[in-house]
């Protein structure tokens, strides 16, 4: 069958070449319009359209895996994890334990050497202003030291009207106090000398305290054991005129400084 297909189309290729037509043209593009020989396909010039862009072979790039650890490293990186939890674990213990320590010393200083006081009256003006705050010597009195003359002492309230008090001490035991029909106050006799009191302040006796069963007798003699106090505002203190003598066991301490408010930051005289 293909030899005959191939006869029909000799037969028919040799019928146009004696009718003088071209079997097949070139295309029109060219320059030279060449025949196609009998039996031979036309060649076309290879076309620059449509063409495929070329790219540079890409090789594709995969994360490389870890180098495999030694078994001397690997255990070296666990000590080390250990280490670091060892640590933190040993600083909070530790830490604990400085802040432990440190509110048992605050206690400790508290209980036996140095205590803060707010002063809630004014009943020590011009010395101590109302509510400021002041610090109290303590070691001395757990120590069996007494107050002396002009210290400026807190003490237990006899009148239950406050938890403390703060008074000076301006007799101590057998000295004789009394107060004059001027207002001064005399100790043993002779006139006090008081630059803490405001000019022109002047010292009367008081009514009893109700927990007193007769008031005071002046002169006064000062028992055993205990001191005679004033505050320095005269007219608003209740102290020993009213409530009698303080024992020195109900001393809490000795008022030594001023340390708030800042502005009135100082030594106590």
């Amino acid at each position: 069958m293909q030899n005959a297909i191939r006869e029909d189309f000799s037969s028919m290729t040799r019928g146009m070449e004696t009718t003088g037509e071209s079997p097949i043209q070139m295309n029109s593009g060219q320059a030279n319009n060449q025949q196609i020989p009998p039996g031979q396909y036309p060649q076309y010039p290879p076309s620059t359209q449509h063409q495929p862009q070329a790219y540079p072979p890409v090789s594709p790039q995969y994360p490389q895996p870890a180098p495999e650890q030694s078994r001397s490293e690997r255990r070296a990186g666990e000590i080390d994890k250990r280490d670091t939890r060892g640590i933190t674990g040993r600083w909070l213990v530790e830490t604990a334990a400085l802040v432990l320590l440190a509110f048992v010393i605050a206690m400790g200083v508290r209980a036996l050497l140095v205590e803060p006081y707010r002063i809630p009256t004014g009943s020590m003006l011009p010395t101590i202003q109302e509510h400021d705050h002041i610090l109290i010597y303590k070691l001395g009195m757990h120590l069996g030291a007494t107050p002396e003359q002009f210290d400026v002492v807190v003490f237990y309230d006899p009148t239950d009207s406050f938890p403390n008090l703060v008074k000076r001490v301006i007799a101590t035991e057998g000295q004789i106090v009394d107060l004059t029909p001027e207002g001064q106050v005399t100790i043993d006799g002779l006139i006090l000398n008081e630059p803490y009191i405001v000019d022109g302040s002047l010292t009367f006796p008081l009514p009893p305290d109700i927990n007193l069963h007769e008031p005071i007798q002046y002169p006064f003699s000062v028992p055993a054991g205990h001191v005679f106090v004033l505050g320095d505002n005269r007219q608003r203190s209740s102290d020993s005129r009213a409530f009698g003598p303080i024992a020195t066991s109900e001393v809490k301490g000795i008022a030594f400084f001023t340390y708030w408010p800042l502005s009135n930051f100082a030594t106590l005289e």
